[in-house]
């Protein structure tokens, strides 16, 4: 591939992989982000690391699709918070009138703002209750990005949700973002986290995925590859981890008869916690 990707670009794709298969992803909006350069690169990847990777996009967007849409029904969540929203298109698939923050590098929110914009201008998107948010995962203070969620947020229940994010982030840095979800939560919200786990790293796929981003991916900064054990969600100061699933036990849910092959699939790992402390 002569033509470097930019991380922006891999929201593009990831998108392509939910619209491949929209009855399992629930995302009917997807397609709209796609065109031919997003395909070239989406063939490229999963050509390149894993096949099965659209597949895979698609049982984790199914995944939290259905837990937001249960969580909402219950008046246990009446804000979602997405860091690194990517071109994901929750506000739009759920039909609940909730608010929405979204939050992304400058480049990606402001791409995203304005696209969203021209469709709903189109008629092609239902007008919805979110805000945009530019950010930097990477910084090592968090206050000025605390305030202004607190005030969008004020005291409603929350689910913060965090996909696509952790494994080019450092360990310090997820360690920071997490405590300012901390701060910004109250008792009895909840966080959704994707994360590979260490396991991976032994997988031939998992380099094929090193190899592919170090080779097409545009960085600003050394990426750090990360793994997260399941004892960081385990043992997360102030939440209680519910729910742990991965991508063949959601395979197994929404498409039992489909047959994974272990080594080809680049088994990514869902957490649902609930904050069982209150800040003091």
């Amino acid at each position: 591939m002569h033509q470097k990707i930019t991380i922006h670009g891999t929201a593009f794709v990831t998108s392509l992989f939910r619209a491949g298969n929209a009855e399992l992803s629930k995302d009917r909006y997807a397609h709209l982000w796609a065109n031919s350069t997003v395909e070239d690169h989406a063939n490229s990847y999963s050509a390149a690391v894993s096949k099965y990777e659209p597949y895979a996009h698609c049982l984790r967007n199914r995944y939290f699709y259905d837990k937001m849409v249960e969580l909402i029904e219950k008046e246990s969540v009446e804000v979602l918070i997405n860091f690194g929203c990517g071109f994901s298109m929750y506000p739009f698939i759920l039909d609940k009138d909730i608010l929405f923050i979204e939050v992304d590098k400058e480049d990606v929110i402001a791409f995203k703002k304005d696209q969203i914009s021209n469709w709903q201008k189109q008629g092609l998107l239902l007008p919805k209750n979110i805000q945009y948010l530019a950010a930097d995962f990477n910084q090592t203070n968090h206050t000025s990005l605390l305030e202004v969620l607190q005030k969008l947020k004020g005291n409603k229940k929350s689910l913060i949700l965090l996909e696509g994010v952790l494994f080019f982030l450092a360990a310090q840095d997820t360690y920071l973002l997490f405590d300012l979800f901390h701060a910004l939560q109250k008792k009895g919200d909840y966080v959704g986290s994707v994360s590979f786990t260490p396991l991976l790293e032994k997988e031939a796929v998992f380099t094929k995925l090193i190899n592919f981003v170090e080779r097409n991916l545009e960085k600003n900064q050394q990426f750090q590859y990360q793994t997260v054990p399941d004892e960081f969600y385990q043992n997360l100061d102030g939440y209680e981890l519910l729910e742990h699933r991965d991508t063949f036990s959601l395979s197994k849910q929404y498409r039992p008869a489909k047959v994974l092959p272990e080594s080809e699939v680049l088994n990514e790992h869902m957490y649902l916690l609930k904050k069982n402390a209150d800040n003091y």
